[in-house]
């Protein structure tokens, strides 16, 4: 018996629940992920991590209306932490995307913006008092896509700075472009939740009806258009995000509809006179964190087209994922 599976009995009997004969593994996923019977189990990937605690610790605030899957229980292990959800029926929306008509693509869209709507409504305070403080808010993690805010993302550029392979002079011009749009995230702390990683691999769709809302590991206070940021950079670059089984099929092409669709469906989200500079923003604090994560080993023009370094030098050069698509 693989250890694998050896860890994914170890949850379940902590849950207090009979392992089933199968036990089928999820491929592309980001934790390890099995199918057992009506649950599913994750096991973290980053056993030294708390993302899943804090998950579960969210779940406890979303309505019906976030499409989230009811947790089992939750726990540490030796090997790190661990969660049971309840299994819901549905393929990952990316997955299914290529084979549903233009009718089916709007009604998954707009159900989607419905249940953002749901997350975006609950009120966790600015200091994210109805949490426990997440971990990946401490002031040297690495671990949320996004780093905010403006103070956080200059310590992430000066962490750039030492790394071989970049231009200290793009730094330079990140960190002049981050302090421009940073007037437009001017104003009193976001209270709202957002879910912090909210793409079309998590998202569940069946039968003409989203069926869940998937991974709220990064779920904290903050500005609600920061997921539609999420949303863009999908559509602008789908194949980043999909498994490797079939992100050579994906085109950017079939995702053309999907802001204009969120728009009709949760026009709100849009209203901020400077969301252009706001959503730069976050793309740049997105790049910049993954230059850092997955720092260039070789000269620029012999990164691969989608490395972090690239995306940044695009958009600082105004070619970034805001002109990708269609508005």
């Amino acid at each position: 018996m693989s250890t694998a599976v050896l860890r994914v009995k170890r949850a379940l009997t902590l849950a207090g629940i009979d392992a089933p004969a199968g036990l089928d593994r999820i491929t592309g996923a980001a934790n390890e992920v099995w199918y057992a019977g009506e649950y599913v189990v994750r096991i973290s990937s980053h056993p030294g991590t708390r993302r899943l605690e804090h998950e579960a610790c969210v779940a406890k605030l979303l309505p019906v209306g976030a499409r989230y899957p009811g947790i089992v229980s939750y726990g540490r292990a030796e090997f790190g932490e661990w969660l049971v959800m309840r299994r819901v029926r549905g393929t990952v929306l990316a997955r299914a995307w290529a084979t549903m008509r233009e009718g089916e693509r709007r009604d998954a869209v707009y159900q989607l913006a419905g249940a953002m709507r749901e997350v975006h409504q609950i009120k966790v305070g600015a200091d994210n008092e109805r949490l426990d403080r997440p971990p990946f808010l401490e002031p040297d993690s690495l671990e949320c896509p996004h780093q905010l805010p403006l103070a956080r993302l200059l310590r992430v550029l000066d962490r750039a700075r030492t790394l071989p392979n970049v231009d200290k002079s793009v730094l330079d011009q990140a960190e002049r472009l981050a302090r421009i749009n940073a007037a437009s995230l001017d104003g009193p702390p976001p209270e709202n939740l957002v879910h912090g990683d909210l793409h079309f691999e998590n998202v569940l769709w069946d039968k003409g009806e989203i069926t869940a809302l998937l991974d709220f590991e990064f779920a904290r206070a903050g500005p609600p258009d920061l997921d539609l940021e999420i949303i863009l950079r999908f559509c602008a670059d789908p194949q980043l995000h999909v498994s490797a089984d079939y992100a050579p099929t994906v085109n950017r092409d079939d995702y053309r509809s999907v802001l204009r669709w969120i728009h009709e469906a949760y026009p709100e989200l849009f209203e901020h006179p400077a969301l252009e500079s706001r959503l730069n923003f976050y793309s740049l604090s997105y790049d910049v964190r993954d230059l850092v994560v997955d720092p260039p080993r070789k000269p620029f023009d012999q990164l691969p087209p989608f490395h972090a370094y690239r995306r940044l030098r695009r958009l600082l050069d105004g070619r970034g994922m805001l002109q990708l698509i269609e508005w």
